[in-house]
């Protein structure tokens, strides 16, 4: 046979070989959106929009899924599946539903779902994952040793002179009569707030190296982007390939052996501190890192390994540094489109803390418009819209519907917070809800506010974050007026961007007004 003739037969075939092809790849198609459709009933699901083959409903959440989710809750109820390529996804979207897995069967649904960017940045012993007796021993630490009223409370000078410096930032560059890039401003007082408290070092502003805190800025970017980001491998795992090719596993490996080296190099460092000569650490508070070391393992033999305190620091790195800028950015949005409530709360402190000092942390409580205003903009703008997700290692039974083994638990508690049905006049900014209703609180107890999670798996920083949020706000409100530089001609962007937590698109570019006199900023 020549040449020609081979070509001639091989097309030919070819093309059977494609015809036949397609006609498979339809039946197939075909077969599978046939039992898409009727598995859920046979498998007593609860209700929620039909999924596609292979991907399920991963093309239909969007780049706002938690809107999406919101839209969808209307129509099939505040119990919902959703097909998220292979990983069966329940969605609660009210407080009852809240409570049924985050208090009623928050033993079943204490895991989490372990994804390709967990897996490989804390080397598979993320404190994120794990559950049962570990889970317990770590959040033992953190309630007993991290957490504590006592310890906070030993921060507090550094709190407060971190909010000096950020406040006397904002007074130069108000006199100047510069816009103050609030954004910046929040994200550094809170970085340099976490990394002191981890192991005494600040990364922004005066007294950081500036190579150092670059580098340091890049790798918190990094891993906050690897946490939020959409792998295709942890919805479909037979796209694994997908994921290499991708260069996925490559770009996470070097950034852990970056991020081992950075918490390594910090550890030597405190480990070296206490045979330092004339070292006056009495006067220091323990940092979080000098805890860690001296922390006993789950079995009580021995202390913490390096590598259970790298990932430990790694899950507070992702947790703690964007989530308080978030929410205070969020607060200072709305106060900025509604003056009128800026006010009462400047009025507060006058009122209270008057305006021949400085507003302290003891006077917090004192406070409970500003208390309100914090809840509400909790309740309005989550820093996480969905939580983080829990899921089930076995099978289970909600409200009549069978729930798979390895289902995962999505909280929509921005759904909730604009749920008519529990919040009259959902869609609208007001402090004073919560002044008619001060017992609401966000620890956990009431379902209808859970910016912190509740259960098991609720947020051990809690009482952290509260304080923080709170005398930063206090400071801003009591130093300033603020305002909108431009307002006629463009607007506040209120557009966010869906990740890890729900960010702001646009950085917040302020007027600074000061409002007490010059010695307070100086």
């Amino acid at each position: 046979m020549d040449k020609s003739m081979f070509q001639i037969v091989h097309q030919e075939t070819l093309g059977e070989n494609v015809g036949l092809f397609i006609v498979i790849m339809f039946s197939i198609f075909l077969v599978a959106i046939l039992h898409t459709r009727f598995s859920r009933k046979s498998r007593c699901l609860p209700p929620g929009p039909w999924p596609w083959p292979i991907v399920g409903n991963l093309l239909m959440l969007g780049e706002h899924p938690h809107v999406t989710l919101t839209r969808w809750a209307e129509k099939y109820g505040p119990l919902m599946h959703l097909q998220l390529g292979s990983i069966n996804t329940v969605v609660a979207s009210s407080p009852t539903m809240a409570k049924e897995f985050l208090r009623t069967q928050d033993h079943v649904f204490q895991y989490r779902p372990s994804s390709l960017a967990f897996k490989i940045l804390t080397k598979n012993s993320s404190m994120g994952v794990i559950s049962g007796p570990a889970l317990q021993h770590i959040r033992k630490i953190c309630t007993n040793e991290l957490f504590t009223f006592k310890r906070i409370q030993s921060f507090q000078p550094m709190r407060t002179k971190e909010i000096r410096e950020t406040i006397k930032d904002i007074y130069k560059e108000a006199n100047e009569g510069k816009a103050v890039d609030l954004t910046l401003k929040l994200t550094s007082i809170s970085t340099n707030h976490m990394t002191q408290m981890l192991f005494k070092k600040r990364y922004c502003g005066i007294g950081s190296d500036n190579k150092e805190a670059q580098w340091f800025k890049e790798i918190t970017n990094a891993i906050t982007y690897w946490e939020g980001a959409f792998i295709i491998s942890d919805y479909i795992p037979y796209l694994r390939w997908v994921t290499k090719l991708q260069g996925i596993d490559t770009s996470l490996q070097a950034l852990r052996n970056e991020l081992s080296n950075f918490i390594t190099q910090i550890m030597n460092e405190h480990r070296t501190i206490p045979s330092t000569p004339n070292s006056n650490i009495e006067d220091v508070p323990k940092d979080f890192l000098d805890v860690l070391f001296t922390a006993p393992q789950e079995d009580g033999s021995g202390h913490l390994t390096d590598d259970a305190i790298q990932a430990f620091i790694t899950d507070i790195f992702v947790a703690g540094i964007g989530t308080s800028a978030t929410t205070l950015e969020w607060v200072m949005v709305e106060l900025l489109q509604h003056p009128n409530i800026m006010k009462c709360a400047q009025t507060e402190l006058d009122d209270i803390v008057g305006t021949d000092r400085l507003v302290e942390e003891c006077d917090l409580q004192n406070l409970p418009y500003l208390q309100a205003l914090l809840k509400e903009n909790f309740r309005i703008h989550p820093s996480a819209p969905l939580l983080l997700p829990h899921c089930s290692i076995e099978p289970s039974q909600v409200r009549g519907y069978n729930l798979p083994p390895n289902t995962q638990v999505l909280v929509n508690i921005w759904a909730i917070g604009r749920d008519p049905n529990t919040w009259e006049k959902p869609l609208q900014f007001d402090p004073s809800r919560f002044m008619q209703h001060q017992d609401i609180n966000v620890q956990g107890q009431h379902f209808e506010l859970l910016p912190f999670g509740t259960g098991r798996r609720a947020c051990p920083g809690r009482p952290l974050a509260v304080i923080f949020i709170q005398i930063v706000l206090a400071r801003l409100l009591q130093s300033f007026d603020w305002s909108i530089p431009n307002v006629e001609e463009k607007p506040i962007d209120m557009s966010g961007t869906f990740g890890l937590t729900l960010t702001k698109t646009k950085p917040l570019c302020v007027m600074a007004h000061p409002r007490l006199q010059a010695h307070f900023y100086n």
